[in-house]
């Protein structure tokens, strides 16, 4: 502004009103922070993201590892086993000869009884390796449940296979260190054939399978440990065991069928009788005598051995009751152990014939002793408490005899027929016969031998202190009538 005279009066001065530009300013860093935060969570989100499906497409293999693979080992399963057996029948590249081996281990369940299942399961994996390294010609090695496993070889013949089964036994049968255990167990393989001399060109996968099981039955009848080829000869070895069985059924039902003898037990210093053992016969009305070996096991695996060891269990009760001071034997198996009313029912039978339990010996092998809820330790200590004894039957031939020792409530040991029959050999099983009746007597336990068969064995065993002995030298089993004429000869003989 100017005066009239042109000098400057003054200045006008204003700013210009910019709400935008404010807006902007104020609003810049939270608009930053606020992009940084998004991007961030996108970032984020997308890490997330790239993570799960990563994670998903893991657990996507995973699943579809196990679903055609066994958990335990990683071997292929039964269902990844069944599929490429059938691809190799049924495919274009169908080979001319095959070799269907089915596998199992002898054994395996005595581990699992008596050190757990951690340790059996240990033991399964480093089986599993052992076959793998072992298995040369084989295309695939599976486990198809529990301690089975099966095996593929291809373009093979029946002598390359017979060597192969050899090299698998071979390797199963060297002692395995598992957990700080020692432990030997042994294979048993049935084997199916396709295209080979005594074999068919044309065979599904099922047939292959039950082919190798029946040969598998048939190792194990044979002794275990080895391996069988099937045959024509073992379908009718089937259908003997089926017609056992059913034959089995029909005997304990006539019950005139089922005979006891009795084996007389003799104190080894006065070689005066102290008690019979109780073994069971079957007369078969076309078959003979057949011998327990043949039908317990059988009795075992169709669920009526606990009919028959109360079969045995009274009749034999009955037949001794008039024998007075002299003292009973009888078997029982490690399926009655376990059963919860064993106790309950063994009291109910002696309590209906009046026997004295003092006069009852029970005797269990070391398979038996042991089982997860721990009911055959239940059995014995209330059958013990009612004055019925134990015995612990072909101790020294188990995996833990002498710890069995340790805990569990037994009154005598029975020392097996394979110590007694080294006797008088070099590298006799003396001392291990002496370190087991020093062990026992150390523990209050008495001793018995079984499997004695010439004077230099029963000497033997005086000299090493065993208290009783028991075997053909002195007595074969007998009718209970032969019992009875002894006991009139011998009399007062007769030790309490």
């Amino acid at each position: 502004m100017t005066t009239r005279s042109g000098q400057v009066a003054g200045y006008f001065s204003w700013s210009p009103f910019s709400p935008g530009a404010d807006l902007i300013r104020e609003t810049t860093p939270i608009l930053a922070a606020t992009t940084a935060l998004i991007l961030a969570l996108t970032v984020s989100m997308g890490a997330s993201i790239w993570n799960r499906s990563r994670r998903l497409k893991t657990s996507q293999a995973q699943l579809n590892h196990l679903a055609f693979h066994d958990g335990l080992t990683g071997l292929a399963n039964r269902r990844t086993f069944h599929r490429r057996l059938a691809e190799r029948l049924n495919g274009a590249s169908k080979p001319r000869e095959l070799a269907v081996l089915y596998m199992d281990l002898d054994r395996f369940k005595q581990v699992n009884d008596m050190l757990g299942h951690p340790v059996g399961d240990a033991l399964i994996i480093a089986v599993a390796k052992r076959l793998n390294e072992a298995a040369g010609l084989a295309e695939t090695v599976a486990r198809i449940g529990g301690d089975e496993f099966t095996a593929i070889i291809a373009h093979t013949n029946r002598q390359d296979v017979e060597k192969q089964c050899q090299r698998l036994i071979d390797a199963i049968q060297e002692p395995f260190e598992v957990k700080g255990h020692p432990i030997r167990i042994g294979l048993s393989i049935g084997v199916s054939m396709l295209g080979s001399a005594r074999g068919t060109q044309h065979k599904s996968a099922d047939e292959m399978m039950r082919e190798a099981d029946i040969a598998l039955y048939h190792a194990k009848g044979a002794g275990r440990n080895c391996y069988a080829i099937f045959g024509a000869h073992m379908d009718e070895l089937i259908k003997m065991r089926r017609e056992l069985e059913r034959d089995l059924r029909a005997a304990l039902e006539a019950k005139d069928q089922l005979e006891i003898h009795y084996q007389p037990v003799y104190s080894a210093l006065g070689r005066q009788i102290t008690g019979v053992e109780a073994l069971l016969r079957w007369r078969h009305p076309l078959k003979g005598l057949i011998p327990p070996d043949m039908f317990i096991g059988l009795a075992e695996e169709i669920g009526v051995i606990e009919k028959v060891g109360s079969l045995v269990l009274k009749e034999a009760c009955t037949a001794a009751l008039p024998w007075e001071g002299l003292g009973l034997s009888v078997n029982a198996s490690a399926l009655e152990m376990r059963n919860p009313n064993y106790a309950r029912n063994v009291l109910a039978i002696l309590d209906e014939l009046k026997f004295k339990p003092e006069r009852l010996e029970i005797e269990i092998t070391e398979t038996a002793l042991v089982d997860e809820d721990g009911q055959c330790e239940k059995n014995i200590r209330a059958l013990r408490a009612a004055g019925v004894r134990f015995a612990l039957d072909d101790f020294g031939t188990g995996f833990s005899s002498f710890g069995c020792l340790q805990r569990l409530e037994v009154d005598r040991i029975k020392i097996d027929r394979s110590f007694v029959n080294g006797f008088g050999t070099p590298g006799g099983n003396e001392e291990i016969v002496q370190a087991i009746i020093g062990l026992a007597h150390a523990k209050g336990l008495k001793t018995t031998a079984e499997g004695i068969e010439t004077i230099e064995q029963q000497e033997a065993l005086c000299r090493l202190g065993c208290d009783d002995l028991q075997g053909f030298l002195l007595s074969r089993p007998v009718p209970s009538q032969v019992i009875a004429k002894i006991l009139q000869q011998r009399g007062s003989t007769i030790e309490t």
